[in-house]
């Protein structure tokens, strides 16, 4: 009888938790310093501080679970994620399309988080920006 009451009671704790996750669409978008060169234009630097659409990139979020994720054609990504803070962290590849600063091969940017997602209870839409620093892998890469 203790056995059935003890298996009971893991499947209820089980329950619970699968049932804690919610299924969340969140929207990608980043926006780059400008490193070296001349002194930029107004319109270069409205340019790299217009937010764009992360497409097809893979992200980290590490949270109470950690996961990779990846963006779609239009920048999002729906996954299942406990309610919660996950910090945002780049991985080694990259949509080479893309205009951004990300360097890949620079340690210094995948130890550092690009920023934080907090996952309410009931909330299923997001919207983050990550913002793309120069180089610290390259010392005269500076704004």
């Amino acid at each position: 009888m203790r056995t059935k009451l003890f298996t009971f009671i893991i499947f209820l704790f089980l329950q619970i938790v699968a049932f804690a996750q919610q299924q969340v669409t969140v929207f990608v978008s980043y926006t780059n310093s400008y490193c070296n060169g001349a002194r930029p234009t107004t319109e270069i630097l409205t340019k790299y501080n217009t937010p764009a659409k992360l497409v097809n990139f893979k992200i980290k979020l590490v949270g109470k679970k950690n996961m990779v994720v990846v963006t779609d054609t239009v920048g999002c990504f729906t996954h299942k994620l406990h309610p919660g803070k996950y910090q945002v962290f780049l991985t080694e590849e990259n949509n080479k399309n893309l205009f951004t600063n990300y360097d890949p091969t620079c340690v210094k940017m995948l130890k550092t988080s690009f920023c934080e997602l907090l996952i309410e209870k009931g909330q299923n839409t997001y919207k983050i920006n990550l913002h793309f620093p120069c180089n610290p892998c390259q010392p005269n890469n500076k704004p």
